[in-house]
């Protein structure tokens, strides 16, 4: 039966997560136990923030190029839909459906938003209600904007996210709701909005009954993935990065009493860092805040794999599971550095996908309109059997606009947790005559250039299973790629199985 993934990434670290489990989706990583679709709901009131929107561009990205995929069976194989797709039936792809809107938060101070300046000050009547709220939120609380959100203020943010169970998106996520679908929330617990949204998300999953299909949800498998601290800001402001660990102490407590102890949630994954951790320049949201990929954002996207392959084996109690891996090297994190599940898991379709994107930036010069594969315009070869992947396909605005795009944002995704602390560089930097020298540990024997997948194309190109009609743009490159990578690196042992 099939079955769908509800994802809430719940502030800028939701959004993160959400972003490194869509790449492991392009590269062909999918979910155990029938789960064919995932439908990912971001919940964050800075719209302008630079996590969320590079995560809805890269979401939209996704949508479109499989959409312009036949059958996909390999990369883009997993489903993402919208709330609304879902609830309307239409295949519009609009990146803001991702994003649950909060209303009455743009340009608002938290002050405004509770309508603090019409509370009465009359004391002598016993009317000061005032100063009752001054007593649960500071002057610096009632003055802040709420459109970069909560500043890591979650008694701020659980005032505020309150509304969104009451939306008309939560509705239609209730109406959408089947029997064996579950649910995943993603939340910091260091910080304002994610530390606020996961529990008030949790209690109206498991009691709101003016939510539609509410005893479904109700019953459904939910988990979660809770972050502790993991970075640290260049300097302190408004947010104060050495009160990360004090809010998380308190909060876990929390948590503890009214989460975990009551088996509210099936399985609970805890992740952080101490210590080895990069300084990231400090923002209090907008634009500016665009923090650079990290690896414990992956490690989330595993927990998310982890969940949906463990959902069957049913237990009473919350399931409290951490991350962790074999050796910890100052050299940074490799495949090797992985527990051997996890190894399995990403490092074949990684690497596949990270030799695809490589050779389209630096093999393709060479070999268009010289390889066999790129060429249309054969008088000797029967129509049937010429390349659609020719010059126009590569010039084309579906191309440039989709699959450069989305690979620009992949190849950033890999730079980004390269140069984060701690490290993850599984890769080495490659060109045309070392191609095949790019996994790090490990030395094919024999021709190490992009020649070899020259070839394996040339030999695949006419196969009718990679083959696709116009109207399915992206189908043989994707397949063709799919297949030739997984030949190449499966001749010189370099795919873990």
């Amino acid at each position: 039966m099939a079955k769908k993934l509800y994802i809430f990434g719940i502030g800028g670290t939701g959004s993160r997560v959400l972003k490194a489990f869509t790449m492991l989706l392009a590269s062909g990583c999918t979910l155990k136990n029938d789960f064919d679709t995932v439908i990912p709901i971001i919940i964050d009131p800075d719209t302008s923030n630079g996590d969320l929107n590079r995560t809805k561009d890269i979401l939209r990205l996704y949508q479109e190029i499989r959409n312009q995929i036949h059958e996909p069976n390999d990369f883009y194989k997993q489903e993402i839909k919208t709330i609304n797709e879902l609830a309307n039936n239409s295949s519009v792809i609009n990146p803001e459906y991702f994003q649950f809107e909060l209303t009455n938060v743009q340009q608002s101070s938290f002050g405004d938003y509770i309508g603090f300046n019409s509370l009465s000050d009359d004391f002598n009547n016993s009317k000061d209600d005032k100063n009752f709220i001054r007593l649960l939120y500071s002057d610096s609380n009632l003055k802040s904007d709420l459109n970069v959100g909560f500043k890591g203020n979650p008694n701020m943010g659980s005032i505020v996210l309150n509304q969104f169970t009451d939306s008309e998106n939560f509705k239609k996520f209730g109406q959408t709701f089947n029997d064996g679908d579950a649910v995943f929330i993603i939340n910091s617990i260091f910080g304002g909005t994610g530390a606020a949204g996961f529990p008030l998300l949790l209690k109206n999953l498991r009691g709101n009954d003016k939510l539609p299909g509410h005893a479904r949800i109700k019953g459904s498998q939910i988990g979660g993935i809770t972050y502790l601290p993991y970075f640290a800001l260049n300097k302190q402001d408004e947010i104060n990065f050495e009160s990360f660990d004090e809010k998380a102490k308190i909060a876990l407590d929390y948590y503890n009493r009214t989460i975990i102890e009551k088996n509210q949630i099936d399985t609970l994954y805890f992740i952080g860092n101490k210590g080895n951790t990069k300084h990231f320049d400090y923002s209090v949201g907008g634009k500016k805040q665009k923090n650079d990929a990290h690896f414990l954002e992956m490690a989330g996207a595993l927990a998310i794999l982890d969940f949906c392959k463990n959902i069957n084996k049913t237990s009473n109690t919350t399931q409290i599971k951490e991350f962790g891996i074999e050796d910890d090297k100052n050299s940074g994190i490799s495949f090797n550095e992985l527990n051997i599940e996890n190894n399995k898991e990403i490092s074949a379709p990684l690497t596949k996908f990270k030799l695809y994107t490589e050779y389209l930036k630096k093999g393709l010069p060479k070999a268009l309109n010289v390889s066999r594969w790129t060429k249309s315009n054969i008088k000797i070869v029967k129509e049937s059997k010429k390349s659609i992947l020719d010059k126009n396909y590569f010039n084309s605005s579906e191309y440039k606009i989709q699959i450069k795009a989305f690979n620009d944002h992949f190849e950033d995704w890999l730079k980004e947790m390269g140069e984060n602390k701690p490290a993850f560089n599984p890769y080495n930097p490659i060109d045309w005559d070392n191609a095949l020298n790019l996994l790090k540990g490990n030395k094919p024997k024999g021709n190490k250039s992009f020649k070899a997948l020259d070839i394996e194309n040339c030999k695949l190109i006419d196969d009718n299973n990679i083959k696709s009609s116009e109207e399915k743009k992206h189908t043989t490159l994707i397949k063709l790629f799919s297949k030739s990578t997984e030949n190449v690196l499966k001749k010189r042992n370099l795919l873990t199985r």
